[in-house]
């Protein structure tokens, strides 16, 4: 394979394309707080509403369509936002900027979440849940971009960002990894009253903010963009950005994307509960095996995207993704459910590394094009489309599991933790099919739907082999002939 081939990944490697390891230290803290509050919110909220609160399966998913409409409006005016700042002269940068402003907003809206009770009519469960949502997600959206943004935004080396976001994963392993089974083992408790997890999930959140606190704080940027350049106004960058058929077949593949993994995380919780009748010491066992190799699996994914480029190694995921979600749907034992789930989440956690530098070579054809580094507004269109993927997949899971019997659990009145496995839930409820085989078909099959669709939109993405190449080399002589690369050089 040529250096062509290999999407440019071996260009541009100087010392001045290296950010250093403190700087990639706390871009790791402040993203470990972030995605804290992000697995929390995904993986433990749909269980807490539905599952704990009696919240209507269907108002949920309502939520969550009404939700997305926000969504749509704020995120790429939050990007625009960020790339229109100017470059804060005394070394603070712009991106961290947003990052500390916004965080005290997203931790309010995200203890609010916590914070309904059983008791509550399914309106103001509905209006609260809603409420607290906006608040969130508006700070958070604001943190998110713009981390988003920071990471790719140091670099235009392909390998160098995904190590960026590589040290950032190794570094929210512990923490990430706790996040991620804690919804589970919280949510299946046989003791935990609604407040007791209410209390459990609030202090997880403050961990998670003094993460984020931490890092944005001692973060200092070098930024590629070059001083004095005006910004695009907002109509002709919303035009700019879907000129580029990079990005559109990107996002389109994003959408696809963050619907499967997200999904994933927030439907676990009942699969297991629901399909496997597992207890809390069941669950930690799947979910530690799982994670036994995810460290060294980072560090192969890193060797996968060196060797073949983004967009191959996403398509050997791809195909290992089907595996998994069809064996979620097939599987009756507990070893080949831990196979399958396996699969599933570790091509997850791929997508994660190598998402942000998928982007950040988009960003580099744009500002040959341009003259402009529009990351924040490549991050927020990218939002604007994905984050309503996260609503549409979970209201289609809902009406599935409605469809099949769910409601009826949520209507009796008969305790969740006294049934074991299947057959009691069975002989209570009506036959196997009435009963799980909404769960298998919304976390086993439905997902297939979307990953065929990203397989499609990955093969017509242009950015690759010789074209990307071509990018990185006239990317680096615009650098060097507008001085950026030199001022990168005397900041450090």
């Amino acid at each position: 394979m040529t250096s062509e081939e290999q999407d440019g990944s071996r260009m541009i490697d100087e010392p001045e394309q290296r950010v250093s390891s403190r700087q990639r230290i706390y871009l790791g803290l402040t993203k470990t707080g972030a995605d804290m509050f992000s697995v929390f919110y995904i993986g433990a909220l749909f269980g807490f509403y539905v599952d704990v609160l009696h919240m209507n399966p269907s108002s949920y998913g309502i939520v969550m369509i009404v939700f997305a409409i926000w969504n749509a409006i704020n995120d790429p005016i939050f990007g625009y936002m960020s790339d229109k700042k100017k470059l804060d002269k005394k070394g603070k940068g712009k991106r961290s900027y947003f990052i500390r402003m916004s965080t005290p907003i997203f931790f309010i809206g995200y203890v609010m979440l916590w914070l309904a009770f059983p008791s509550w009519s399914q309106t103001w469960l509905f209006v609260f849940l809603l409420i607290s949502l906006f608040i969130f997600d508006t700070g958070l959206t604001i943190a998110g971009l713009n981390l988003s943004a920071l990471q790719i935004d140091q670099t235009t080396n392909t390998n160098e960002r995904t190590r960026i976001i590589l040290i950032a994963m190794l570094i929210s392993f512990v923490p990430l990894g706790i996040a991620s089974f804690a919804p589970s083992l919280v949510l299946t408790s046989p003791v935990l009253s609604s407040w007791h997890m209410s209390l459990i999930f609030i202090a997880a959140g403050v961990v998670a903010v003094i993460f984020m606190a931490w890092g944005a704080w001692k973060l200092k940027e070098h930024s590629l963009e070059e001083e004095g350049i005006e910004p695009l106004p907002i109509f002709k960058a919303i035009k700019e950005t879907f000129k580029s058929k990079s990005f559109i077949f990107f996002v389109i593949f994003s959408f696809m994307m963050n619907a499967v993994n997200l999904n994933l995380i927030a439907v676990m919780p009942l699969y297991y509960k629901y399909v496997f009748g597992l207890d809390s010491m069941q669950i930690f066992i799947v979910m530690a095996v799982t994670g036994v190799l995810y460290i060294p699996l980072l560090f192969a994914y890193e060797k996968l995207q060196k060797r073949f480029g983004l967009r191959n190694t996403f398509f050997i995921a791809l195909i290992l993704m089907v595996v998994g979600y069809l064996g979620l749907y097939f599987v009756n034992s507990i070893v080949l459910l831990i196979i399958s789930y396996g699969l599933c989440l570790w091509m997850s956690s791929l997508w994660w590394l190598l998402v942000n530098p998928m982007v950040g070579d988009i960003a580099d054809e744009d500002e040959l094009r341009t003259k402009r580094r529009r990351e924040g507004m490549f991050f927020g269109t990218n939002a604007l489309v994905t984050k309503p993927a996260s609503s549409l997949i979970i209201f289609i899971f809902t009406a599935m599991i409605g469809f099949y019997g769910y409601g009826n659990l949520l209507i009796s009145k008969f305790n969740f933790t006294e049934i074991s496995g299947l057959s009691r839930l069975i002989s209570r409820f009506g036959t196997e099919s009435s009963v799980t085989f909404g769960f298998r078909l919304g976390v086993g099959i439905l997902p297939l739907i979307f990953i065929v669709m990203a397989f499609i939109a990955l093969y017509f993405y242009p950015l690759h082999g010789k074209k990307l190449a071509k990018v990185k080399s006239d990317l680096e002589a615009y650098h060097k002939k507008i001085g950026v690369l030199d001022k990168i050089r005397l900041e450090k």
